[in-house]
């Protein structure tokens, strides 16, 4: 019986031991070479999503700043878009990454300073409690579309969602959605119409889904050709 029991033991703490291993620690910053901590507010509420902020000081140049960060979140395993994919709001450097399974987005925004050092500005958006029905002025999404973000300039609106749904189908939404509000496809996953234009681009992740990203900005439109008399 004894024997019985000390098995039945051992054979729990090797379970509890790989539940341990696959359980992945919580994302954590990691800026080289800071020097001091700037004060900012802790959490802020953007499109109705909860953000926690922080910022440090950091004697490293923005370039060396932004590989490490990158290299960091593919350490913990985050979705890293294609830098073509990554929204570039203002003029500092912004780099996005996504917790795919916990719903959560970390932005760092590199600001260089005249002194040569580096401000870094790090987001932390929980997306998860922040969700809303699927509805955006952007442009129509896919049924089943989750965990939406959109942002705004002064010349394009970008709206980024997932859904559990093949590229092909979501192309097709989009062929069918944006005809019927009179855009045209000009090339691939680039529809236009007389004044405005949406770009289409696509991330798959490691849990199946797939990230969409819109991207709607405003275009001049082609000068009248001369009328000869």
């Amino acid at each position: 019986m004894k024997q019985v029991l000390q098995g039945l033991l051992a054979g729990v703490l090797v379970l509890m031991a790989v539940d341990a291993r696959a359980q992945r620690l919580p994302f954590t910053w990691d800026v080289p070479k800071v020097v001091a901590v700037v004060d900012v507010p802790g959490t802020v509420i953007s499109e109705g999503v909860p953000v926690r902020m922080s910022a440090v000081l950091s004697a490293e140049k923005p370039e060396v700043i932004g590989q490490h960060l990158v290299s960091r979140f593919q350490a913990w395993e985050l979705h890293v878009p294609k830098p073509t994919l990554q929204p570039q709001l203002l003029r500092e450097t912004m780099i996005t990454a996504l917790d795919t399974k916990l719903f959560i987005s970390y932005t760092a925004i590199l600001q260089a300073n005249p002194d040569g050092t580096t401000t870094v500005f790090m987001g932390e958006a929980n997306l998860a409690q922040g969700r809303r029905q699927p509805q955006s002025s952007v442009a129509p999404m896919f049924p089943g579309a989750s965990d939406s973000m959109k942002a705004e300039t002064e010349s394009s609106r970008t709206l980024t969602y997932s859904v559990e749904a093949r590229q092909a189908e979501v192309e097709a939404f989009y062929r069918t959605e944006l005809g019927n509000a009179g855009f045209r496809e000009e090339e691939p996953r680039l529809f236009r119409s007389a004044n405005e234009e949406i770009k289409l681009s696509f991330a798959p992740t490691k849990e199946g889904r797939l990230v969409v990203v819109v991207v709607r900005r405003t275009v001049a439109q082609a000068p009248a050709s001369p009328t000869s008399d």
